[in-house]
């Protein structure tokens, strides 16, 4: 069956399983898929599901939906892993096809079936949020969802660093080659807006594009990483 993959802020994916016939999200009592937040209208927008098809439909909603971070002003066909925004909410399109069992890299039935949780306070009206800070919402959601580390010379051996930390060395969670690398020498961790390398190990060399990094510094798309000898591809797909 198609489904949705619900996500809002730094909450891991859950799943929402699409039934035929009209599929109303909003944050109201009465919505088919509520997503209990101010900056989502009571009736947002619908998913119109036939057997052919998905069709998303914006319904006046005060914030917009957006599709693939762009606001939809008709109808939208969806196709699988397009991303639809609503308010603080991602949703991701997944249809019942073979290949959509698995959502980057994770076994989408192993996922947790959505439940609505508060994450603020319902109000009377909806919170209107100016499109500078929906995009900025977007960017940051964008960050802890795509980003990866890729091991030079392995592109099927990667990392997620997302919302948790990842350590480096003998006992971290990545091993690195290298001089005094046998303790935890580094670790790359979300700080609310990006992902930044850390320096732990005083005397384990920890490079960013060949610049030695002595304390912290954030990361951005195509930096190479270094630690100890060890080289990564720090990405956002």
């Amino acid at each position: 069956m198609p489904k949705l993959l619900v996500r809002a802020g730094l909450k891991g994916h859950q799943k929402f399983e699409l039934k035929p016939g009209d599929t109303i999200i909003g944050r109201g009592d009465d919505a088919t898929l509520r997503l209990p937040n101010v900056s989502v209208s009571r009736h947002h927008c619908r998913i119109e599901m036939t057997p052919s098809q998905a069709l998303l439909v914006d319904m006046e909603s005060q914030n917009g939906t957006l599709l693939n971070n762009k606001p939809i002003e008709a109808p939208a066909l969806l196709k699988t892993g397009d991303e639809v925004r609503v308010g603080k909410f991602s949703l991701i399109y997944l249809t019942d096809d073979k290949k959509d069992r698995f959502f980057r890299g994770r076994f989408v039935e192993y996922l947790p079936e959505y439940e609505p949780t508060e994450i603020a306070s319902d109000e009377a009206s909806t919170f209107a949020m100016s499109k500078e800070a929906l995009k900025a919402m977007a960017n940051q959601d964008d960050v802890v969802e795509n980003a990866r580390l890729v091991l030079d010379g392995n592109t099927k051996k990667f990392w997620f660093p997302e919302a948790r930390k990842l350590t480096f060395g003998g006992k971290g969670m990545i091993e690195v080659e290298g001089w005094w690398t046998w303790g935890t020498c580094a670790e790359v961790d979300y700080d609310g807006s990006r992902h930044r390398v850390t320096r732990l190990g005083w005397m384990t060399s920890v490079e960013v594009n060949g610049s030695k990094v002595t304390k912290s510094r954030p990361l951005k798309d195509g930096d190479r990483l270094v630690i100890g000898t060890t080289r990564f591809k720090y990405t956002l797909d």
